[in-house]
């Protein structure tokens, strides 16, 4: 239950994070919505394309910043999505180990039963 409170908190910050910086973009270098978008992911996920470039003091003073914030920001998000695909992964697998173990039990038991009874009735 942490994980997904953690994430939703991170999410909403990248988001507005992503927004922010679009909007900066458009403000400072005078590009489009869509260029500002499209610079933003270019820089968090650190393609970096460079056909879109600050060509402000202001908007590369600001893309150093951001791109700090952006990649980090974009790497723990995907370590806690990876994290909860990873707990939720082995979760499932012990659950199957744990419901396996509770049959090998069982059937150690009926067999013992079983082992029992015969012994009895050979006794007598």
């Amino acid at each position: 239950m942490e994980i997904r409170g953690n994430l939703t908190l991170i999410l909403m910050i990248f988001i507005l994070g992503i927004i922010g910086g679009a909007f900066a973009y458009h403000t400072v270098e005078g590009w489009s919505i869509l260029d500002s978008f499209y610079f933003v992911v270019i820089t968090v996920t650190t393609i970096g394309y460079g056909d879109l470039v600050p060509k402000t003091i202001i908007g590369k003073i600001f893309t150093m910043f951001f791109a700090f914030f952006g990649v980090a920001t974009a790497l723990y998000v995907l370590s806690l999505i990876s994290s909860a695909i990873f707990k939720k992964h082995v979760g499932q697998k012990v659950r199957e180990i744990k419901k396996s173990v509770r049959a090998e039990k069982e059937i150690e038991e009926k067999v013992r039963d079983t082992i029992k009874k015969a012994i009895k009735k050979n006794k007598k």
